[in-house]
Order: C-alpha cells, then sequence, then structure tokens
C-alpha cells in the first residue's frame, strides 16, 4: 500500500514497492503513480500526444512509457539525477545512490504540487486535490490525508513589486 510521509516538513506520497519496468507493481502503489503523472504532467507540452492511462493499477505500455519518458525530461529539462530506468522506486532517505541521485517519486510529488498552484486546482492541499481528482487513489493510500491550506496571501506594500519569473512549458 502507498503512503504518506514527511519529507523536509512536508508530507509527500510514497510508493511501499517499486513501480514500472521489472518491479514489484502492487496495484495501489501503481494507481498513485498512473493518478499522480497524469495529474502532473498531462497538461506540460513536452509529453505532447502521450498517452495518459487512468489510474487502474494495471501496469500497461502506456504505464511503462510515460514512466521513462517522465525520467528523460527530469534529466533533459531540469538537470535532474534520476536514473533513467523506468521504475519509480520508494523513497528511503534524503537522497538515491548515495548524496547524488535523487528519487523519481519525490520529483513526481514535486511536479504534483506545481501542477496544483500553477492551475489553481481545487483542494486544501496537493494531496488533497489529487484525491479529489482521483478517488481511486484512496483506496491505495487510506484517509490520512493531510489538510489545511499553506496560508499564502499577499499584502499591500508601498514597495516596487517585482517577478517570480515563473513561466508555463
Amino acid at each position: 500500500m502507498a503512503n504518506l510521509y514527511r519529507f523536509h516538513d512536508w508530507v509527500e506520497i510514497n510508493v511501499s514497492a517499486s513501480v514500472g519496468k521489472n518491479a514489484v507493481n502492487n496495484k495501489d502503489d501503481v494507481i498513485v503513480v498512473q493518478a499522480m503523472l497524469k495529474y502532473a504532467l498531462e497538461w506540460r507540452t513536452y509529453f505532447g500526444s502521450a498517452p495518459f492511462p487512468r489510474p487502474t493499477g494495471a501496469v500497461d505500455s502506456a504505464t511503462l512509457a510515460l514512466i521513462r519518458k517522465y525520467q528523460q525530461y527530469l534529466r533533459r529539462t531540469r538537470g535532474s539525477k534520476i536514473s533513467v530506468d523506468g521504475r519509480i522506486d520508494p523513497a528511503k532517505d534524503r537522497a538515491a545512490f548515495g548524496k547524488k541521485g535523487q528519487w523519481t517519486i519525490q520529483m513526481l510529488n514535486g511536479d504534483v504540487a506545481e501542477g496544483w498552484l500553477v492551475w489553481d486546482r481545487p483542494g486544501d492541499n496537493p494531496i488533497h486535490s489529487l484525491y479529489m481528482e482521483y478517488p481511486e487513489i484512496r483506496n491505495a493510500i487510506g484517509d490520512n490525508i493531510p489538510v489545511g491550506k499553506l496560508g499564502l496571501s499577499l499584502e499591500p506594500s508601498n514597495r516596487p513589486v517585482g517577478t517570480l519569473n515563473l513561466g508555463l512549458e
């Protein structure tokens, strides 16, 4: 069963076992990965017309191709030290492969959060929003989701305001 864990004071989704090529592919973990990929990446132009399967828990060729393409995307566009092996392993420590590597599941959590913020999706936080959009993950993770808002707001200021320099792909 996939689970929620705290990483640097932020609650993230983690898989209990590997998902993808030559992996364990527990149904609940696969459902969560499929939902996260669809939620976080479907709107990105990099993925073009790639099929995004509905979260069913069945590992099909579209899911395998999407995991690999996501890892390639992380390497090419972000310079990430992700292993392009076509599988998503559980995050077990702060970094994969010693101090240099990164866990695909953690990067995917970040992209889910970005999708929630950029597209102003409903929900108190990214995980809550993911639950709302894909109720099938409730059985995979459980109902113990973090609730509450980030509490971000803008205050009036006489100082000049700059930009965040954020762009959409």
